[in-house]
C-alpha cells in the first residue's frame, strides 16, 4: 500500500510538471534570432533534434507512468477479489450460523412447550385430586 501511494504521488507531480509547463508564455526575446546561415540551421537543426528527444524522452515517461498505473490498478483489482472471496467466505458462514441457530431455537421451543404441558398435566391432576 505505501508503494501505491508513493507511486501515485509521483505521478501525480509529473502531470503537475506537465501542466505547469502547459501555462508558460513563449517569449520570443527570450530566443535569440535565427540567421539563415549555413552555420545557423545546423544549430538549428540540432536544437529540432535536441526538442524532439526531450518530447520523445516525455512521451516514454507518459507511458512508463501509464503501465505503473495500469500495474496498481491490477494490484487493486486483485486485493478487491481477495476481499470479495473472503467476504463470501464469511458471508456462507454467517448463513451455515443462522440456520443452525433457527433450528436451534425450533428445538428449545418445542422443549419449553413440552414442559408446559407437562407442567399443566400435572396442575391438572392436583386439581382433580383435591
Amino acid at each position: 500500500m505505501k508503494k501505491l501511494t508513493v507511486f501515485l504521488a509521483m505521478a501525480l507531480l509529473l502531470t503537475q510538471n506537465c501542466v505547469l509547463a502547459d501555462g508558460m508564455v513563449y517569449d520570443p526575446s527570450e530566443y535569440p534570432a535565427v540567421n539563415t546561415t549555413k552555420s545557423t540551421l545546423t544549430n538549428t537543426s540540432s536544437n529540432s533534434s535536441l526538442a524532439q528527444d526531450a518530447i520523445s524522452e516525455q512521451s516514454t515517461n507518459f507511458n512508463n507512468a501509464l503501465f505503473e498505473l495500469d500495474s496498481a490498478q491490477v494490484n487493486i483489482r486483485n486485493e478487491l477479489l481477495e476481499y470479495k472471496a473472503k467476504y463470501q467466505e464469511v458471508d456462507t458462514q454467517y448463513q451455515l450460523i443462522k440456520e443452525q441457530r433457527k433450528v436451534l431455537n425450533d428445538q428449545i421451543n418445542s422443549i419449553e412447550r413440552r414442559i408446559k404441558a407437562i407442567e399443566r398435566s400435572k396442575n391438572h391432576i392436583r386439581k382433580t385430586m383435591i
